[in-house]
């Protein structure tokens, strides 16, 4: 595979809640009490739609009220940097060696999240992550998963056909989008939001325990750890936000 384009949190950083935590937060902001009789089908609801972009889910949650959706969506990823500054965002165990050895193996490594720029920096940042792409949708011509946008634009910055890349994504959007965008291959993580059955249901080709064990799966050796942290042959990580062609501009 020329390509891997990986997803954020629950398949490269822990989830650990921080995305429950992070659509109580936005409620929050916009006068929904998190306590009470509603409380429980509210957070049933969410973790039914965690896998979808932000501003749907809160459009959901809030009965439609877009103006309200996209303060709770605002609120959501403050939560998210505040938890970054906190300390409390940390990569998968072993996410980084796995990384390290896809891009060893000549791999082109594009990390995607359905977060704004802003965000995702922040994120990845925090968890010590290195890749030669990112991508986020947010704020953009762009979209998220189940969308295969972030793919395609990953597979045209990177110089490679859908064919030739991997999807790794611990939700079934994840999957979907994989699948809309003719990726060859789209593997679930049991890290995250969906359960093996629903990731295969959605067209997961395989599930692996963590993205710990994707170089294994592709049949490359993993090194015991990443032997440096950087980005690309010039030690430069490449954003989409600079990119004029292929990449998905936040």
């Amino acid at each position: 595979m020329r390509l891997a384009v990986l997803d954020l949190v629950g398949t490269t950083i822990v989830d650990g809640g921080l995305v429950l935590d992070a659509v109580r937060r936005g409620l929050v902001s916009v006068g929904v009490p998190v306590v009470g009789p509603r409380f429980p089908a509210l957070q049933r609801q969410a973790r039914a739609t965690t896998d979808r972009p932000v501003l749907r889910v809160f459009a959901d949650l809030l009965d439609g009220d877009l103006r309200r959706a996209r303060l709770a969506a605002d609120a959501y990823e403050a939560h998210l940097r505040d938890a970054a500054a906190q300390g409390r965002v940390r990569e998968v165990p072993g996410a980084g060696a796995a990384i390290a050895a896809l891009r060893e193996a000549g791999t082109t490594v594009a990390l995607a999240g359905g977060v704004r720029a802003e965000t995702r920096d922040v994120l990845v940042a925090r968890a010590g992550l290195a890749a030669d792409l990112l991508f986020a949708p947010a704020g953009s011509r762009g979209r998220g998963s189940p969308e295969p946008d972030l793919v395609l634009a990953a597979a045209k910055a990177a110089d490679a056909e859908p064919a030739d890349c991997v999807v790794v994504a611990d939700s079934t959007a994840g999957m979907t989008a994989a699948a809309r965008a003719g990726a060859g291959l789209a593997l679930g993580v049991q890290s995250g939001a969906h359960t093996p059955a629903r990731l295969r249901a959605a067209g997961a080709h395989d599930v692996l325990g963590s993205v710990v064990e994707l170089p294994a799966r592709l049949g490359l050796p993993q090194p015991p750890a990443a032997r440096r942290r950087g980005a690309g042959p010039d030690g430069q990580l490449v954003s989409s936000d600079s990119l004029t062609a292929g990449g998905v501009i936040p």
